[in-house]
């Protein structure tokens, strides 16, 4: 603990506590550390002020906080170019579409039979499985598409025989491929209520809605899904109904490939990101792989057909098309959920807070994953603690609002990993010194 008197201890202006550590320790402000034995020195009441400011000081006054500079996405397309005038990154707005409370897609009856199935399964299995994944993956992949629910059930019926898809890296517990009697029992009646009726997601019917009464297909597309079930099934139910239009397919590993008339012909990545940036192919199904390292500027419009629970994954996927070389000055993306599923439940939970939290932290953090868990289990309460407990001001805003003097915006460079650490160790020099200029830079 007594590690951040060393090297910086923050100059007297900075609290009364520090006025009173450094006149214990006979120190002036341009002497920017205490040696290593000076904390045993300290008086018992000054070893108090310590510890009780380590934790203040780790939250406001660590070198990092107080000198580096938060540029949201949103400042820097407000902002502009002092030589040229033109803002510092060209805006590329977003409107949403889905986002109301009507606009939830609704189940028809022997869906919202299926997809009750699934929730009873779930508590079912929830009581003896401590893993948050496994007990609320069937529910994930319902709320993506019926047919990623059917087949995973199919599976799970089959001693969870090549359960995990793309997002998934562990094995499920061992304990858990036993499925008990009441157990089997519900998933055999999922499989009955989807029987004669698999080829009426709606989900199917609002892509294509939006795809071709919507125009979206002209403005180019990426439809997203976390699983590769229901991107496969997406890309080839489109191809079969476009037989004319050439799909991409991206996902992991050898999935990937063109899809044309309903059928796959499998092709590298990197050929379909090349077609995409040649304006060869315009509509793009991907699984999560596509939703890092792929640009997509070419394309106007983004539907994500289900909702990932790791909520960071959704800004990702928007980042695909909504970056730097977009054409389009405002894209389009719909988030398509089911009515009274999991999904939309954490979507009204989520509501009122769901824009302010993007655009504090400029992504959702992570943390909001065990929202959708905790949901999905019926554990409401705890859902809504987690997102009371979410900062309603970013910690950089809380401790410095404004950067002066330097034009932060008209920097040319940036420090190296050593050069960063060579700023940190020479302290708080005075205004001028070496410290300052580091940091100026």
């Amino acid at each position: 603990m007594w590690a951040w008197m060393r090297n910086p201890l923050l100059p007297s202006a900075e609290g009364p506590d520090f006025t009173a550590l450094r006149r214990s320790l006979r120190l002036s402000d341009d002497q920017c550390a205490a040696d290593g034995e000076s904390f045993q020195r300290l008086s018992a009441p000054d070893r108090a002020r310590v510890r009780r400011g380590f934790a203040r000081f780790l939250a406001g006054s660590n070198p990092f906080i107080r000198h580096m500079v938060l540029r949201t996405r949103e400042y820097l397309e407000q902002s502009t170019d002092r030589e040229t005038g033109e803002p510092l990154l060209r805006p590329v707005r977003v409107r949403l579409h889905g986002e109301g409370d009507d606009e939830a897609i609704r189940l028809p009856p022997f869906l919202e039979d299926a997809y009750g199935l699934a929730e009873d399964f779930c508590r079912l299995l929830a009581e003896r499985a401590n893993s948050g994944l496994f007990r609320t993956m069937l529910l994930r992949r319902v709320g993506s598409t019926m047919e990623a629910g059917r087949l995973t059930v199919e599976r799970l019926l089959d001693d969870w025989r090549d359960v995990n898809d793309e997002e998934e890296d562990e094995e499920p517990p061992a304990d858990l491929k036993t499925l008990t009697e009441a157990e089997r029992a519900l998933l055999t009646s999922f499989l009955k209520a989807l029987a004669a009726n698999r080829e009426q997601d709606p989900k199917l019917a609002a892509v294509r809605r939006l795809l071709l009464e919507q125009g979206w297909l002209e403005l180019g597309c990426i439809v997203f899904s976390q699983f590769y079930d229901s991107a496969f099934w997406l890309a080839t139910r489109l191809g079969a109904a476009l037989p004319t239009e050439p799909i991409g397919l991206y996902a992991g590993a050898s999935r990937s490939g063109l899809v044309q008339g309903g059928e796959l012909r499998r092709m590298p990545r990197e050929t379909i990101k090349e077609q995409v940036r040649d304006g060869e192919l315009r509509l793009l199904v991907g699984t999560d792989a596509a939703s890092e390292g792929l640009n997509l500027q070419r394309l106007g419009t983004l539907i994500s057909i289900d909702l990932p629970w790791n909520p960071s994954r959704l800004e990702q996927r928007k980042g695909r098309i909504q970056r730097i070389g977009q054409r389009r000055e405002t894209v389009d993306i719909c988030n398509l959920r089911y009515a009274g599923s999991v999904e939309d439940r954490v979507h009204a939970l989520l509501s009122d807070r769901l824009e302010q939290i993007a655009t504090l932290f400029g992504q959702l953090p992570d943390v909001l994953e065990a929202v959708w868990i905790d949901t999905a289990l019926g554990e409401l309460a705890r859902a809504r603690a987690t997102i009371d407990a979410v900062p309603s001001q970013h910690p950089f805003k809380l401790r410095y609002t404004r950067v002066q003097p330097v034009a932060w915006e008209a920097c040319s460079r940036v420090l190296a990993s050593d050069a960063r650490l060579a700023c940190l160790r020479g302290g708080w020099a005075g205004k001028g010194g070496r410290s300052a200029t580091c940091w100026a830079r």
